[in-house]
């Protein structure tokens, strides 16, 4: 398990999405985000050159590893929120986005000593290097206890 204080800023850590079929943004934009853009290929490649994922379901793709691979294995204890979410450019069908967590910043809770913030900017590439998807996330995780305590 990793703790807030196995964490320096600076610090790079790469993750790879899995790309989202034709059928896949579909079917989630039926149920989820029913725009023309990501239902209807005629429309979509009229508009964006082909069909496009929905931001939600890009988002969701982003974090599917950094939840599955990177945060099962650190004591967090909750999300925050996101700072200056964006999509910057359309995710298109059968592209795997390349992923980058920075962490920013590792700030020690003044009042609750067994805690603290990670901060991490996550960030999003599609496979011409474009970044797709960029968020600034503070999440709070647990700090190593001492064992002098």
């Amino acid at each position: 398990m990793k703790y807030l204080d196995d964490f320096m800023p600076g610090e790079v850590f790469r993750f790879r999405s899995n790309p989202m079929s034709t059928e896949s943004i579909k079917a989630f934009a039926n149920e989820w985000d029913p725009q023309r853009l990501h239902t209807d290929e005629d429309y979509a490649t009229k508009v964006h050159g082909s069909l496009i994922a929905s931001g939600f379901q890009t988002m969701l793709e982003v974090f599917k590893p950094i939840m599955t691979e990177f945060m099962v294995t650190i004591a967090n204890i909750g999300g925050i929120g996101f700072d200056g979410l964006r999509w910057h450019r359309p995710v298109r069908p059968n592209e795997p986005l390349d992923i980058e967590l920075t962490i920013n910043s590792v700030t020690p809770s003044k009042s609750k000593p067994d805690r603290g913030i990670l901060h991490y900017t996550l960030s999003a590439k599609n496979p011409q290097g474009e970044v797709v998807f960029s968020t600034d996330t503070p999440v709070m995780i647990q700090r190593k206890q001492n064992d002098t305590d």
